[in-house]
Formats: structure tokens, C-alpha cells, sequence
């Protein structure tokens, strides 16, 4: 997890204001049109400042109370458009629109949708409370469901615009793109039935608000019994539309269930809706229970019509005043024919939907709070009711529920009904919850008394449920909250939340657990925050944790731990927080407690790296280095330690173990501490079939930075110490002879990932080689040389990895084991490798070894190069011409990393170009060879350009080269001009990563001639926009065409990026180019300057030369750019001068000559449109177009037919060949079409 460069909501609340103004601005403006001084309802709503508005309101959806300074205004206008509409609804609704129409939408549909936006942002209760409470909108209300017609025309479909809209600036799950069989949207229905709901507050009696039946009322889907014959003739119409509205998936089902809550708890109606709808709910619980079909006769879900049904029930008990819903003989009767059906569930229907289970957690908790006598009264001496014990029973199995949404409910509803009762009935509960965690929990160590207490106690959880754990931690966190547990019980309490924060449980393909330690986090702070210290030091921990530590102490330890160790960082963030309530609710009683929380602060344990290291690091120093053991062997785990499952964790861990390390040895005076683990290290990954091959992985890289940082620390201060250190590691582990049981195999064999031991043990050998340099140095023993040859073996077998994992670290360990080598085993050693570099297989890290080694040799008879960096050199150029091309960027990187930062003289026997007399860098021309053939690689496999990778790493070469002797941009070499110009290219083709590599070098290169090309890299720092946007760009880049000796260059890479790039690449290059092109001269002037013509020309020879070439790579885009010129009519100026036009027509028909390529002959046809525009080859470019109409392809044939027609109908005068032209169909075969060639050819009197 990364961590948050600064506070979310300070800067959220620095950039709202003028988003918050902006919606404040337009949203007056969105709904009314203010026209001639009059306020008026716009009848229909522009998409787009719809859609801007839902774009800023997005913006909040993290930080809903910004909302708040804008919320009172925002509602007056949606609240008073919403009304105004209900009372013009059926004239704006008539006025006349286009149906297919999708730039504008119904207003009331818009208001829905806007409203229930704003309900999603700050939340339902909030908004409500702006909306208008009068009971004489109850009856318009209604109408919008009864008279949708008059609302919403049917032919409108503004539901399925806003529905795209919403989707795609919410990203919300997409929702069913309903005009259902009401005709409303259901943002819209949603929105009324919650304002019903709120409507329904009103004290009159409904009967006095209206009582007329509905003309047209809807017909429910779901099958509703009849209302009793007093229910007023408005809650009929209620819920009537509550009841249409009931068995829908979405929040529409949630907006009625509010609406029949409010009127069933109504005081003038209660006596005979309540019965009426708990017996609805019991029929269809029964039916949905024990019936074997999930679905009605009228395809309608039972799973949502029961979670409607009971929501409304749940929110009945919760919002009902008890002496309406509070009646034994109701409760008793919901108990018996809605609860126990439920708990029997015999279809399976409520196992099988976690939605469900959870609105059953909280009608189970709503029904207990009435089966409880009112806070503040006392129970009965015989305790709660047996319907409680039962509902209490029913939320404990609920704990295990595998849906975290059913636990969370079930925690909460526990919890809560626990606050009903006694302390004494609370501790009952709490004490069942604790029982309940020592299920199918083993120890297979207790009966071994000889073992340490702590492996002795060690529990075995791999048995248990994680479900459970995780539901479990969550009670007991809120029990915590409510001082639920008594003093005595704060010990087991305690070592269950320990245990909790360490939970991990390894499947075969993830890990659970992680829930589990955030809700230990949560009881941790429950516990830290809601007991008195002389409570919590009252008792003393179980075993085995030592009986001299205090809980509060030994709790803050393991959330030390768990805050820089975990894996997830929300834990380790929960950990923090829980560690800074434990320090501030408890002053004194934590070991350097202030010193601690600032070190392990919130911010700082957010990234894992950081966490693992540098607050691992800063925390093990404090209280008396009592948090350095716990930190150094939770290093050490499976889960979270050089065990984790993901390879960047391990190598995270083991820098932490190095940094710890170091502090026990340096500081801590703990060596001894450090040697016992460094052998537990070892020992960690098994042998044989107990091989842990990513433990071994993480251990190596363990092992190696203990000695990297050691090496890192001492090496410049005391090397004395160091190697006294080093030594003392050889003698008390058996580190350095780590890889005497290490089989072949493993470095070969595809099972046992030979790609991650390469890379682990490079990394150990590399250590291991710089310790005994440093011991030798010192007067110590060296290596013996088995050892050193075993070593070397290692690295070989590394060598012959590709992965790129492996790259970088056996190349540098090949690097480092030179220093321990003779001047004869090195040469040995090199022809080896150069031998490996030409054979068949690929051995792309003995190519970059061998530049990396380059350094190692030097010619002692003078200057010049010795025969074995003659040797070095002469591989790699064969290399530069391998087949395969990871061989080709392998040679190129070992010129650009190894050869050239070097800076030695190459010389070879050829002749020598010297960029400086006064260098020493004197380069052969075969390797400037080399680089220009990879700047123009351009091979193809399945995996795409291939080539690409060697372009750029031929770029690279060259800047390699240009860091350690500047090039000269205006060099007359004629290779290193050829290279310059061909990287001049490269900076506009059409792939992103080369482009700007190439533009990177030229901008580097340049950097001393400011004033190059006109200044066009004045002002650009790496930090510009103008390596991110391409419009910015390309319009910078097209700048240097006006530097003639590279126009040619510059135009061919150029092609590929305006004729045949990606979308957006071709629209920005090309808008560039034409906007270049349009200030251009015709023809050059008296300055010099370069002209249209130019261009045209330059075109020309581009062309002429990739054709001569073979290479369509450039003439198929070119052949399009130069079309795309024609289309601006910017060719077409130079039809007044001597430009010759019938040079580009025998050029074009040239180039795509007996072609089958159909984006070539594409290409052509946009040229022969444009010469036809031309009156010198008009003629001629319209019969080609003529004979092309005959041409093998249907596609070409129908592409001509419509160029032929664009340019002939421009004449008006051709209407029988036009008709020819337009009536035909030209996918025939061209022995049919002939005829009608003829006919058009003699219509346009060819």
C-alpha cells in the first residue's frame, strides 16, 4: 500500500470551493431559464451540463460533508423545479421533442436522477430534511406513479440517457435500463417514494388530506391481500405504489419499505395496516420458506419481495412507538409465523442470499429491543425471554456466516441487544463468545513439558473457522466498547485478541485472515480506550507470555509488531491507531511509550518498505530494545515475514531483518541474539521434501543483507570491527557454507522455480564474495577455493536465467566475484562466457556479464586494449547480429552499461573515428555499425514490435556514449550523422516509449547548443508538459522540419506516426502538421526558409527510397499522410508554380503496382482524389480511378466507387455516370462490372 503524500481532506478541502461554486452557478441555470425577467421550468435539460454537473458532485463522494456549505440552496432549486413540475407536469410533457434526440432529457426524469445523486453523496436522512413537508404534495406525489403518462411522454427515453450517464461518471454497478411497466426511471422512484416516506411525518389525519380513489391507480406485480374496508382511500393509493414498487432488485425496493413503514407505525391507521401487513408477511414468508420454486406466476423474485417485506417489518419495530408494536400477542405471533419459518429456512432460499440473512440480523434485533422492557426499567428475576435467548443463539451461528456484510450485522446486533441486559446476562454472552473461540483450536505441543513455554502453548488454528474469528473479534471489540467484560476475564480476553492479531490461515491459491486482525486492531482500541489502567494492571497475562509484563505493555508490543510488520495496510494503520489510544488512555505505563507512537505513526507505517524497515528500525531501539525481539522473529514468519507468499514482501522482510540486525549487533549488544537467528534462519526452509522454496528465497535474501548492511555500515567508519564481525559470523554460523547441500537441480529443474533460487542465491553470493574480500583485506583466512568454485557455479547457473528479476543481481554478483579471481581464471572464465554468448541458445545475462566485466582488464603493455577486451568486444558485435532479439538488446546493454561508461580505447584493426583528439574515447566504427542497424530494428513476432526493444536500447547506447564524450549534433561523420538523423526519426514514430526515448537523447545532446534548429527545446525541462501531452508535443517537434539537413529524417519517422500510429497519436500529429504546413510559403523565399514545396519534394524521395528498398513500413503511411495533405487542400497551393503533380502520380501508381496490401492502396486512392483536384492530372488521377473500379478487392472497388463520386458530383453535370455509380453493386466479380466500366468511362467521355 502506498502511502498518501499529505492529508486527503485538507487538500480536498483546498480545491473544493471552486467546484462547489461551479455547481452552485449551474444548477440554477441547468433548471430554470430566466428569459424576459420571468423564472420558467425548462421543459427539457441539456445532457451535457447534466452530465457536468454529476462530474463535480463526483468529486465529493469521499468527502460528502464539503457538500454542506452549498446543501441548503442546491435543494431549494431541485426541490422547488420538482414541485413546479408536479403541478405543469402534463403541458411539459406535451411540448414537442425529437425521440431519438439524446442531447436533451425530461426534466422530472433529470431532478430524479440529480436527487438521488445528492442522496448517494451526503445521505438519504440528510437530505430529507430539505425536502418540502407539506401534506398537499402528498397527492402529486402519488400521481407521478398513477398518471405517469401525463409526467413522461412514452416515447421518451431520457431513463436510458441518464442511465448511461450515471454509470459511466459514477461507476456504480450498472443498473437495468428500466422504463419498467410504470414508465419511470428508478432514480426517480426512489426519490418519490422517499419523499412519501418523509410526507407521511405529517400530524393531520390522511383521511383529511384526500379522499378520492385513483382514476388509473398501477397494478402490483406481487400479489397483495385486500386492505382492510376502514383503510383511507389515500394509504390505499399508498401503498398501492409502495406495493408496485416492493419486488424491485435496486433502491427503489428501499424507498417503498420506507413508505410503508411510515404509515403502517401512523397513529390513525396503525389498528388495522399493522395486522394486515404482518399477516402479508407471514403468507409470504411461508410461501417463499416452503415452496420449491424461486419465483411467483408473474416471474417475480421471492428473494426481494421477502427483503422488501421484512425491511419494512424491521423498520416497523425500529420506528414504531412501543405501544403500538410493542403488543405481546403481535410480537409472539411474528415470532412463531415470521422468525422461526425463517430459522428453518427449508427451501434454502435464506442460506442462499447474504442480503436476506443480514435484514434478518436486524429484525431480530429490532424484535429483541420490544421483547426487553425499555432502558432505564428493570427485567424480570427470571432473565430475558426464551424468544430472546433463541434470537441471541440464532446471532451467534450467524457469526460464522461466510458474507462479512451477515457478520458485521450480526456483531452489531449482538452487541446491541447485549446493552438491553444485565451485567450479569452481558457477562454470560461474553463469556459464550470467548468459549467459542477455543473451537477446533489445537495444541500439539502442551503435553511436551520439556519444550519453552512459548512453543509449549503454541496454537494450531488451521482447523478453525476464519468466518467465525473474524465475527467473533468484532463482538468482543464492541463488547470492549460497552466495558461488557469483567476485570477477571481481561487475561483470556487479551491473548485472544493477541492470537487475533496474528491470524493467518495459507490456502492453496490466497490467505485469510486479514479481516480478522483489522477487527483485532478495533478490539484492541475498544479495550485500550474503555478500561482503567488500574484494571488492566490488575491482572496478569496467561502463559506463556512472562507473568512480569503488564497487559498493557504486552499489548502495545504485539501492535508494535503488527504495525510494521503486516502485510495489509489498513491493519497496520489500525494497529497505529490502536497503539496511540493504548499510550494515551494509559500515561506511563508503556516502555518509551511518547518516543513510540511518534515513531510508529500512522502516515509512516502506510508503505510496507517503509514499515518494515525504516519504523521496525526506529521502534526496536525504544524501551530498552524490548520491542527488538518481537520485530526481528515476526521477520522470521510465514505470513508476514521471509515466508509471505509475494516475492517484493520477502525482499521487503529481509531488508527489515538486516536493519535489525545490524541495530542488535551495533547497538543492542545482542550478537549473540543475532547469531541464534541467523542459524534459525538457515534451518528455516527445510531440506529435501520439507523444501519451502519461496521461504528459501526470502531467507537467502535475509542472510545477504544481515551482511549488507553490516558491510554498509562499518566498511568507510571501522573496517577493523567489521571484519572481527564477519569472522565472528563464519565461525558461529554456517553461513558461508550455505550452499554445500544446495542440489543442481534447483538451479534448473521448472518445478522448483529455478528462476527465484537464481535470483536469491546471486544476491547471498554477493554478499558472501564482499565479506571474504573484506576478511581477506584484514588478514583473515580466505575462502577455500571448493567454496569459491561452488560460488561460482552459482552465479553461472544464474547466468543462464533470462527472467528479469534475475537481470540486474547475477550480473552484479559476476561483477563483484572478479574481485576475487586471478588474472588467469578471469581470462578462463571470459572465454567461457564467450563461447556460451555464440551458441544457439539464448544466454542474454553471460552477454551482459561480459560487458559488466569489461572493466576488470587492461592492457599493460601501454595504451589500447588488452586481447581479452579485444576478445570482449569483437562477441558482443557478433551478438549485435543474433536472430534472437533479446540477444541484440543484450549486446547493446553491455556496450551502454559495461564498454562505454568505462571509457577505454577501443581499438580495433579498422579504421578509427575520434569524436575528440584530446579523449581517450575512441570508438570503432563497427560498433557505431551496430547501434545504427538496432536504430532501424524493426522485426516483428507474435508478441509485436520486438524491434522496438532494440531501439531503445540503442538509444540508450548512445547516450551511454554521448555521458562520457559529448556528441557533436552537426558531427560530419557520415555513421554518427546516419545515427543522429535515424534517432531524429526515431522521436516522432509512433510508439510512445521510443518516441520519447528518442526525443530524451536529442534533447540531451542538444543541451549544449541551445540555439539548434531555432531554439526548439528552449525553455523544455524534464519536468515540462511537453513529454506528456502529445498535442504539445508534436506541434513542438514539427518545428524542426524547418531545419533542412534533417527534413528527409525527421518526415519519414514522422509518416509513421501521422499514417499509421494510434487514434490519438494520428489526430495529434496530424493536426500539428497541417497547422504547421498552413504557415508555410508555396514556394521558398528570398530568406532560405523552408517551404511547402520542400516538403512535397522531400515526400518524394522518402517515398521513392523505401520503395527502392522494399520497405512499406514508410511508403503505406506516407502514401496517407501526403492524402491527408490533399484533404486540407494544402497541397493544392502549389498548383500555381512548378511543382510537378504528374511526378506524385507515377510515383503513387508505382508504389502500389501489382500491391496487395489494402491500407497501401487505400492510401493511393486518397492521392488520386486530390490530384483530381488538380487540373494538370485531373484527367489522369479520374481514369485510374476509372480502371481501379475493376480492381480484384470488393473493398478497393467500393472505395473508388464513392472517391469517383465525391469528384465528379462536384461538377453537376455528370448525373448518368453518377447513377452508374451509385446504383451498382460493386461487390459483384469484375467480369460483371466490366460493362458498367464501360458506361461510366463513356459517360465521363475518357
Amino acid at each position: 500500500m502506498d502511502a498518501i503524500p499529505e492529508d486527503r481532506d485538507i487538500k480536498a478541502l483546498k480545491h473544493s470551493n471552486p467546484l462547489l461554486d461551479d455547481i452552485n452557478k449551474r444548477l440554477p441555470e441547468l433548471l430554470w431559464d430566466s428569459k424576459d425577467g420571468h423564472k420558467k421550468l425548462r421543459p427539457r435539460i441539456r445532457v451535457a451540463d447534466h452530465r457536468h454537473i454529476l462530474s463535480r458532485l463526483e468529486s465529493f463522494q469521499e468527502f460528502p460533508q464539503l457538500l454542506d456549505r452549498i446543501l441548503a440552496g442546491c435543494m431549494e432549486n431541485l426541490t422547488s423545479a420538482f414541485c413546479t413540475y408536479l403541478l405543469t407536469g402534463s403541458d411539459i410533457s406535451t411540448s414537442p421533442f425529437d425521440p431519438e434526440d439524446r442531447t436533451t432529457v425530461n426534466t422530472l426524469t433529470a431532478l430524479g436522477q440529480l436527487l438521488y445523486v445528492w442522496m448517494k453523496a451526503r445521505g438519504s436522512k440528510v437530505i430529507l430534511r430539505f425536502l418540502q413537508n407539506d401534506p398537499k404534495w402528498l397527492e402529486p406525489m402519488l400521481k407521478v406513479f398513477e398518471e405517469t403518462e401525463k409526467q413522461i411522454a412514452k416515447t421518451d427515453n431520457s431513463a436510458d440517457i441518464l442511465d448511461d450517464v450515471i454509470e459511466e461518471k459514477l461507476g456504480g454497478a450498472p443498473k437495468p435500463k428500466q422504463n419498467d411497466h410504470m414508465g419511470l426511471p428508478w432514480h426517480l422512484r426512489y426519490v418519490t417514494l422517499m419523499w412519501i416516506s418523509h410526507l407521511l411525518y405529517t400530524p393531520f389525519d390522511l383521511v383529511t388530506i384526500a379522499d378520492e380513489p385513483a382514476t388509473s391507480p398501477p397494478l402490483p406485480l406481487v400479489q397483495v391481500p385486500s386492505l382492510p374496508p376502514e383503510t383511507p382511500e389515500i394509504a390505499r393509493r399508498i401503498l398501492t405504489v409502495a406495493c408496485c414498487n416492493i419486488h424491485f432488485a435496486g433502491r427503489d425496493r428501499e424507498g417503498a419499505s420506507a413508505a410503508i413503514v411510515r404509515l403502517v407505525v401512523r397513529k390513525d391507521v396503525h389498528e388495522y395496516l399493522l395486522d394486515w401487513f404482518v399477516d402479508w408477511v407471514s403468507e409470504v414468508v411461508n410461501c417463499c420458506v416452503k415452496g420449491t420454486t424461486r419465483e411467483d406466476q408473474n416471474g417475480v423474485s421471492y428473494v426481494y419481495i421477502l427483503m422488501g417485506l421484512l425491511g419494512a417489518l424491521s423498520g416497523i419495530f425500529a420506528s414504531g412507538e412501543r405501544s403500538i408494536v410493542g403488543q405481546g400477542g403481535l410480537l409472539d405471533k411474528v415470532y412463531e409465523d415470521v422468525v422461526r419459518p425463517l430459522y428453518a429456512d427449508e427451501s434454502g432460499l435464506v442460506a442462499q442470499n447474504a442480503m436476506l440473512r443480514k435484514t434478518l440480523c436486524r429484525l431480530l434485533r429490532n424484535l429483541s429491543y420490544l421483547y426487553l422492557p425499555p432502558p432505564g426499567q428493570a427485567e424480570s428475576e427470571d432473565g430475558p425471554p426464551e424468544q430472546v435467548e433463541e434470537m441471541i443463539d440464532q446471532l451467534l451461528r450467524l457469526l460464522d456466516d461466510r458474507d462479512s456484510l451477515v457478520r458485521y450485522a450480526a456483531s452489531k446486533s449482538l452487541s446491541l441487544i447485549a446493552l438491553r441486559l444485565t451485567a450479569a446476562d452481558r457477562s454470560q454472552i461474553f463469556e459464550a463468545i470467548i468459549d467459542l473461540y477455543d473451537s477446533d483450536v489445537l495444541y500439539p505441543n502442551r503435553a511436551l513439558t520439556k519444550l519453552e513455554p512459548k512453543e509449549r502453548h503454541k496454537k494450531d488454528l488451521s482447523q478453525v473457522s476464519a468466518h467465525l474469528w473474524h465475527g467473533l473479534t468484532l463482538t468482543v471489540a464492541t463488547f470492549l466498547r460497552f466495558h461488557a467484560a469483567t476485570v477477571p476475564m481481561l487475561p483470556k480476553v487479551l491473548d485472544y485478541i493477541l492470537t487475533a492479531l496474528v491470524f493467518e490461515q495459507r490456502k492453496a491459491t490466497f490467505a485469510a485472515g486479514g479481516n480478522v486482525r483489522d477487527a483485532a486492531c478495533y478490539a484492541a482500541w475498544s479495550l485500550a480506550r474503555n478500561y482503567k489502567t488500574e484494571e488492566l494492571l490488575s491482572e496478569t497475562p496467561l502463559p506463556p507470555h512472562p507473568g512480569t509484563t503488564t497487559l498493557p505493555q504486552l499489548l502495545a508490543q504485539e501492535l508494535v509488531n503488527a504495525a510494521c510488520l503486516d502485510p495489509i495496510g489498513n491493519i497496520r494503520r489500525g494497529a497505529s491507531a490502536a497503539l496511540q489510544e493504548l499510550v494515551g488512555r494509559h500515561p506511563n505505563m508503556i516502555n518509551d511509550g511518547i518516543a513510540l507512537v511518534q515513531v510508529v505513526d500512522y502516515s509512516a507505517v502506510a508503505l510496507r518498505s517503509r514499515a518494515s524497515t525504516e519504523v521496525a528500525s526506529g521502534a526496536s531501539v525504544l524501551g530498552g530494545a524490548c520491542y527488538w525481539d518481537g520485530l526481528i522473529n515476526g521477520l522470521i514468519d510465514d505470513w508476514r515475514g521471509i515466508g509471505l507468499q509475494d516475492a517484493a514482501g520477502r525482499v521487503i522482510a529481509a531488508k527489515g531483518i538486516g536493519a535489525l540486525a545490524k541495530i542488535g549487533i551495533l547497538e543492542l549488544n545482542k550478537r549473540h541474539e543475532v547469531w541464534e537467528i541467523t542459524r534459525k534462519i538457515i534451518k528455516r526452509y527445510g531440506v529435501g521434501p520439507t523444501l519451502d522454496i519461496e521461504t528459501r528465497h526470502g531467507s537467502w535474501y535475509a542472510l545477504a543483507d544481515i551482511v549488507f548492511t553490516l558491510i554498509s555500515e562499518l566498511e568507510g567508519r571501522d573496517p577493523r570491527l567489521l571484519a572481527e564481525i564477519l569472522e565472528e559470523i563464519r565461525t558461529q554460523t554456517s553461513l558461508f557454507e550455505i550452499f554445500d547441500n544446495v542440489k543442481a537441480r534447483d538451479f534448473v529443474n521448472s518445478v522448483l522455480k529455478p528462476e527465484m533460487t537464481c535470483e536469491a542465491a546471486a544476491y547471498l553470493v554477493t554478499a558472501l564474495a564482499d565479506a571474504a574480500k573484506i576478511l581477506f583485506a584484514q588478514g583473515y583466512a580466505d575462502l577455500p577455493i571448493a567454496q569459491l568454485r561452488r560460488y561460482l557455479c552459482v552465479i553461472d547457473s544464474a547466468l543462464e536465467r533470462w527472467e528479469e528479476n534475475v537481470t540486474s543481481i547475477a550480473v552484479y554478483a559476476a561483477e563483484r566475484f572478479f574481485l576475487h579471481m586471478n588474472d588467469k581464471n578471469r581470462v578462463e572464465l571470459v572465454k567461457l562466457w564467450l563461447g556460451k554468448s555464440k551458441a544457439r541458445t539464448r544466454r542474454i545475462l553471460v552477454v551482459k556479464a561480459l560487458g559488466a566485466v569489461f572493466r576488470f582488464f587492461k592492457n599493460e603493455e601501454g595504451s589500447g586494449l588488452s586481447d581479452i577486451q579485444q576478445n570482449i568486444i569483437d562477441g558482443l558485435l557478433i551478438v549485435t547480429r543474433s536472430p534472437h532479439i533479446e540477444m541484440r538488446v543484450a549486446a547493446l546493454s553491455a556496450f551502454a552499461d559495461g564498454i562505454f561508461p568505462e571509457g577505454g580505447e577501443f581499438s580495433l584493426p579498422h579504421a578509427r573515428i575520434s569524436f575528440d583528439t584530446n579523449s581517450r574515447v575512441v570508438i570503432n566504427p563497427l560498433i557505431l555499425q551496430a547501434i545504427l542497424r538496432s536504430l532501424v530494428d524493426y522485426s516483428v513476432d507474435s508478441r509485436g514490435d520486438v524491434g522496438s526493444w532494440g531501439r531503445i536500447e540503442a538509444i540508450r547506447a548512445v547516450l551511454s556514449l554521448h555521458a562520457v564524450q559529448p556528441i557533436d549534433i552537426n558531427s560530419s561523420d557520415t555513421t554518427i550523422s546516419s545515427i543522429l538523423h535515424k534517432i531524429i526519426g526515431l522521436s516522432a514514430e509512433k510508439l510512445d516509449r521510443v518516441r520519447l526515448k528518442a526525443c530524451d537523447a536529442i534533447w540531451k545532446i542538444t543541451s549544449q547548443e541551445p540555439r539548434w534548429a531555432g531554439g526548439i527545446f528552449d525553455g523544455i525541462v524534464p519536468e515540462s508538459s511537453f513529454w506528456v501531452n502529445s498535442d504539445e508535443y508534436f506541434e513542438t517537434i514539427v518545428r524542426m522540419l524547418g531545419h533542412k539537413p534533417i527534413l528527409e529524417p525527421l518526415l519519414e519517422g514522422y509518416a509513421t506516426s501521422a499514417g499509421a500510429g494510434s487514434d490519438s497519436v494520428m489526430r495529434s500529429s496530424n493536426r500539428a502538421m497541417q497547422k504547421y504546413l498552413s504557415g508555410l510559403p508555396s514556394y521558398p523565399g528570398q530568406d532560405g526558409g523552408i517551404a511547402l514545396s520542400d516538403l512535397a519534394q522531400s515526400w518524394m524521395v522518402i517515398v521513392e527510397k523505401s520503395m527502392k528498398a522494399g520497405d512499406d513500413r514508410v511508403v503505406v503511411p506516407a502514401l496517407s499522410m501526403l492524402g491527408g495533405w490533399f484533404e486540407s487542400g494544402l497541397l493544392q497551393r502549389l498548383e500555381v508554380g512548378p511543382f510537378r503533380f504528374q511526378d506524385v502520380f507515377s510515383l503513387t501508381q508505382k508504389a502500389h503496382f501489382k500491391t496487395a496490401n489494402v491500407a497501401k492502396l487505400a492510401g493511393a486512392i486518397k492521392i488520386y482524389n486530390g490530384l483530381a483536384s488538380v487540373q494538370s492530372v485531373r484527367t489522369l488521377s479520374i481514369k485510374k480511378l476509372v480502371s481501379m473500379l475493376l480492381h480484384p478487392f470488393p473493398k478497393i472497388r467500393t472505395t473508388v466507387s464513392e472517391t469517383l463520386y465525391l469528384i465528379i458530383s462536384l461538377e453537376g453535370d455528370q448525373e448518368e455516370a453518377e447513377l452508374l455509380l451509385t446504383e451498382t453493386n460493386w461487390a459483384d466479380q469484375p467480369k460483371e462490372l466490366k460493362g458498367v466500366v464501360d458506361e461510366v468511362r463513356t459517360a465521363l467521355a475518357l
